[in-house]
């Protein structure tokens, strides 16, 4: 099934959008939550490029005027790792800190150039097997997500700081827009949203 089917069916699930975030929101914590079971693919200690991934981030920086934020529980889409110094910083779109929308488009857009490695993903998952892995170029990445203002969320993770990692199934992606759960210090995520939003338009 096409993504934006996919979301089409999900939303059908509730009366309003309001209520399905509440669902999302119920589902995805009892499911990736640091209690929760996880995925059919259980991580591992290696991160695979081209995945979404929720953790905790346990970082030992403080909210500052040149920080003014931190993601305590982020939920990334990864595409790659470079060490720097003595730490591994894993590349990744923040897509907690993205806004609903941009959200949306960012995943819809990595799904459709990306469809017969996903779905090889998923019958490998389905096999006991490990998620494809899907590297984007660094040089591709801004004509991918051309529109999206996916360069306001692009962050980088110190790898040692991330704990209770686990993978997102593949038919969990559609419900990723409709997440309203956010653990931030510092700005709220609404004026994290508003801050993205104003980005859009320069």
């Amino acid at each position: 099934m096409e993504f934006r089917e996919q979301i089409i069916e999900y939303r059908k699930t509730a009366s309003s959008v309001s209520s399905l975030a509440t669902n999302t929101d119920l589902y995805f914590l009892e499911k990736y939550g640091t209690s929760g079971k996880g995925a059919s693919y259980k991580y591992d200690g290696t991160l695979i490029p081209g995945n979404v991934y929720f953790f905790t981030y346990n970082t030992d920086a403080e909210v500052s005027e040149k920080v003014p934020f931190i993601d305590r529980n982020p939920l990334i889409l990864y595409l790659s790792s470079e060490k720097i110094g003595n730490d591994i910083v894993v590349k990744s779109i923040d897509l907690t800190v993205t806004p609903p929308e941009q959200r949306l488009e960012i995943l819809q857009k990595f799904w459709d150039q990306f469809k017969p490695q996903i779905e090889d993903g998923m019958k490998k998952v389905e096999k006991g097997g490990t998620p494809s892995i899907i590297r984007v170029e660094s040089r591709d990445i801004s004509s991918l997500f051309k529109g999206t203002g996916y360069n306001t969320s692009f962050n980088g993770f110190k790898f040692k700081f991330m704990k209770d990692v686990k993978w997102i199934d593949y038919s969990d992606w559609s419900k990723l827009p409709f997440l309203k759960y956010s653990s931030i210090q510092g700005l709220s995520i609404n004026e994290i949203y508003t801050n993205y939003r104003s980005k859009l338009n320069k």
